[in-house]
């Protein structure tokens, strides 16, 4: 028996994709030991959307549940993830017969994956619709993921983060499941413990068991 642990994390640097229109990364150093300086620090500065993150409820529910606040178990446990080929969206035909029950970790793969290891960001990606949403809010699922920037159509009216969000289900964005088959893994994705955040960084990871 062994572990085989799939990174589903992006690189956050100044070349990390971003969303359309949000803010740009800097990573500035403040303080270097090539300088002559005791030690190296840099200042950080990104959306709290950023590269692979997780959107808290407080993202569009206002008083919504904020990152801090947040149950560890969102991003700690079993996931599933499911492969969804070259779909240009997730519906809810799709989900009919997964296997998909109450607390579950959903994780779409998608095409969107080798997008997320790019620089230069594209409105055609595949996103969760909103009755797709819907269905898998009915079925109490803890958890939701999908590999680009947001679970929505660019443009269109956020749907499926209400569906998601206002039924406390946490959502992950900017995955890359390109290496990782379809399957059951134990899912680690901790956010930063930000004071009242709307949203994190996290560094996710699969790991399943051989």
């Amino acid at each position: 028996m062994g572990r085989t642990y799939y990174d589903i994390s992006v690189t956050l640097s100044e070349r990390t994709v971003l969303y359309e229109g949000d803010p740009a990364v800097c990573i500035r150093e403040v303080s270097r030991i090539a300088d002559g300086d005791a030690y190296n620090l840099s200042v950080l500065q990104f959306g709290s959307h950023t590269g692979t993150h997780a959107d808290a409820p407080k993202h569009f529910v206002d008083g919504g549940a904020a990152v801090d606040a947040l149950a560890p178990d969102y991003f700690l446990g079993k996931a599933k993830v499911f492969d969804m080929g070259g779909a240009r969206s997730v519906e809810p035909e799709d989900l009919f017969r997964r296997p998909i029950e109450a607390g579950d970790r959903i994780l779409f793969k998608t095409k969107n994956s080798p997008l997320m290891r790019g620089n230069r960001f594209t409105r055609d990606f595949t996103y969760i619709s909103g009755p797709a949403a819907e269905y898998l809010a009915d079925k109490k699922i803890r958890t939701v993921g999908i590999d680009y920037l947001s679970v929505e159509r660019f443009g269109a009216e956020p749907l499926a983060h209400r569906a998601f969000l206002e039924n406390g289900i946490v959502i992950l964005e900017g995955l890359d499941l390109s290496d990782v088959p379809e399957g059951e893994y134990e899912l680690i994705a901790l956010p930063v413990k930000l004071c009242n955040g709307n949203g994190s960084p996290v560094r996710a990871v699969l790991v399943r068991e051989e």
